[in-house]
């Protein structure tokens, strides 16, 4: 067929094309490909007519060909690139993409996809660098902006997010994908007011989203905000009465409220969250409900190693409902709580399941439901129920003291894979503490300290001493009874909170606000009606850890030496 039939057969398939009618349009390019094989217009556009009809196999094989006959054509190595990222062949997608680009600089649909194919490969870095080239080349783009924003998000520049949100917003201002991250971001920010305003603007565009009235509500508790937050928990569940997320988050709003009997119900809604639905321990038999049962009643933990130690306060009152109880912990706790409750045979978790016959089991995080119904339950608890190895800690107390001085026990980092960073300070934050007179300071933070210690000599003169025999980690036994031998504790919210202030220890607890703030701690006052010896020191959002030791834990701990001295 001659030349000029052949173009006309293409203007007819591209008509076809531009008209939507695809399929036929399919078939014309094929025709014309039947008279000339390497006709590459006709390659590449039916690879963009299969592209669109979803056929991503032939696609990319009509591209490929084109590409191989004529690697200069106009945009086939963008064409190809968005057939390759489309059937998941990233690495492919990304070469097209990369000279689609150094071909055409300033092609800002070519830049912006190779940002979102070097953030599939979790480049993020790489990512953002580009989205910044797309956005200052189509600063009107929202796309683009939603782009970068995600970037940064997933690189955990959150503030840099917010803003990249921001610009998408400002071009289309009811964007719910944009609010709703730059929401959860602020709240995870702790820029709470902020939060709120989104997630009230979320609430406006979106009204049918219960996940949007339980962010408002999370704001506005973090706010203080008591009323309206529950106005919104309930306009999250009014939405959907069975949604885990606000049945669990209002039970832990009213419990940190000292709503007890209101909150316990929706607590054990923890189950249906699905983050936690790994954690189920599948055991036959009947959940114990707070009866008396004929046999074995096995508790099993479920939780950290913090939240298992606050519930086994109440372990002790178990045998009051079962000829026998069998306690299920975090083998590190074995130990200790075996010496502590002697008439309870605690053993330790592991994957498979306890194996004698039970009578009933419990989620350990149960337990307060029935044994903790409301405020006046707690006065039953005992004021200490971890019980260190005295002779362990008699040895400590001899070296520690021996020139005495006053023992204190720092720990000042939490390792939450959420909030730790939140709720942790820096040992140079306690410093204002260690100005203390006849005090020595004794290091009880898990994990490698050697440089936070070395750093506080250096710049200050301030000693924290490790006892290179005790594993502050993995040794929790001897750890409880280090701080056995101190005399006070201090310490951010972490499992040694648990530790020191279930041994009955003066316990000086200094707690981040806001999303860290974990529900046992309260939302006001200084002190947690599960545990008598722990005093709690709250820092305001704009105030720093060194601000909140100096002003107020380093004289209340210094009025307690005062105190045990007289």
């Amino acid at each position: 067929m001659s030349a000029p039939k052949i173009n006309l057969q293409l203007q007819h398939a591209v008509g076809l094309h531009r008209s939507g009618q695809l399929d036929e349009a399919v078939r014309a390019y094929k025709k014309v490909l039947r008279k000339d094989a390497r006709a590459v217009g006709a390659l590449n556009l039916l690879g963009l007519a299969e592209f669109q009809l979803g056929h991503l196999p032939e696609a990319a094989d009509a591209l490929s060909r084109a590409a191989r006959l004529n690697p200069d054509l106009p945009n086939i190595d963008f064409n190809l690139g968005r057939v390759l990222q489309a059937q998941g062949r990233l690495d492919e997608a990304l070469a097209c993409y990369q000279r689609a680009v150094a071909r055409s600089p300033q092609d800002a649909e070519a830049l912006t996809n190779l940002g979102t194919v070097l953030s599939a490969l979790t480049r993020y870095d790489e990512a953002i660098a580009v989205y910044r080239r797309a956005a200052a080349l189509a600063p009107h783009s929202p796309d683009i902006w939603h782009n970068l924003g995600n970037a940064y998000r997933a690189a955990d520049k959150y503030d840099d997010a917010v803003t990249a949100y921001r610009s998408d917003l400002a071009l289309r201002p009811d964007h719910v994908p944009a609010l709703d991250s730059m929401s959860c971001l602020l709240y995870r920010l702790g820029r709470y007011e902020e939060a709120s305003e989104a997630s009230q603007h979320l609430v406006a565009v979106d009204p049918g989203n219960v996940d949007h009235h339980n962010n408002l509500a999370n704001a506005l508790s973090c706010l203080g905000r008591d009323d309206e937050a529950l106005s919104a928990y309930d306009r999250a569940l009014a939405l959907d009465p069975t949604a885990a997320v606000p049945l669990y988050d209002k039970g832990a709003f009213l419990l940190s409220r000292g709503r007890f009997a209101e909150g316990w119900p929706l607590f054990a809604s923890r189950w249906k969250v699905p983050a936690n639905a790994s954690k189920w321990r599948d055991y036959r038999g009947p959940r114990w409900v707070g009866d008396k049962v004929d046999g074995t009643l096995l508790v099993w933990a479920e939780q950290g190693l913090g939240d298992q130690i606050l519930m086994c306060s109440m372990v002790p009152e178990l045998r009051a409902y079962a000829s026998k109880v069998v306690l299920e912990v975090e083998p590190r706790l074995v130990r200790l709580l075996q010496r502590s409750f002697p008439d309870i045979s605690v053993i330790a978790q592991e994957p498979q399941l306890y194996g004698d016959p039970i009578a009933a089991h419990c989620p350990l995080g149960d337990l307060p439901q029935y044994l903790r119904p409301g405020a006046g339950s707690f006065e039953r608890a005992a004021s200490s129920y971890l019980a260190a190895d005295q002779g362990v800690a008699a040895d400590f107390r001899r070296r520690l003291t021996g020139d005495g001085r006053r023992v204190i026990g720092l720990s000042w980092a939490s390792v939450h894979p959420q909030y730790g960073g939140t709720k942790s300070a820096r040992l140079a934050d306690l410093a204002p503490l260690m100005s203390l007179s006849n005090c020595r300071f004794v290091d009880l933070q898990y994990g490698d300290t050697r440089s936070d210690r070395e750093q506080v000599a250096r710049e200050s003169g301030l000693m924290v001493e490790h006892l290179d025999d005790v594993d502050n980690t993995n040794d929790i036994d001897r750890l409880t009874a280090l701080m056995a031998a101190c005399d006070a504790i201090v310490t951010v919210s972490n499992t040694n909170a648990h530790l020191a202030a279930a041994q009955g220890k003066p316990t000086f607890i200094l707690l981040s606000d806001g999303t860290a703030l974990i529900w046992y701690w309260m939302k006001r006052g200084p002190s947690t009606p599960f545990y008598a010896s722990a005093r709690l020191f709250r820092k305001g959002h704009t105030q720093s850890w060194s601000d909140l030791t100096a002003t107020a834990v380093a004289p209340a701990v210094s009025s307690c030496l005062d105190r045990q001295t007289a």
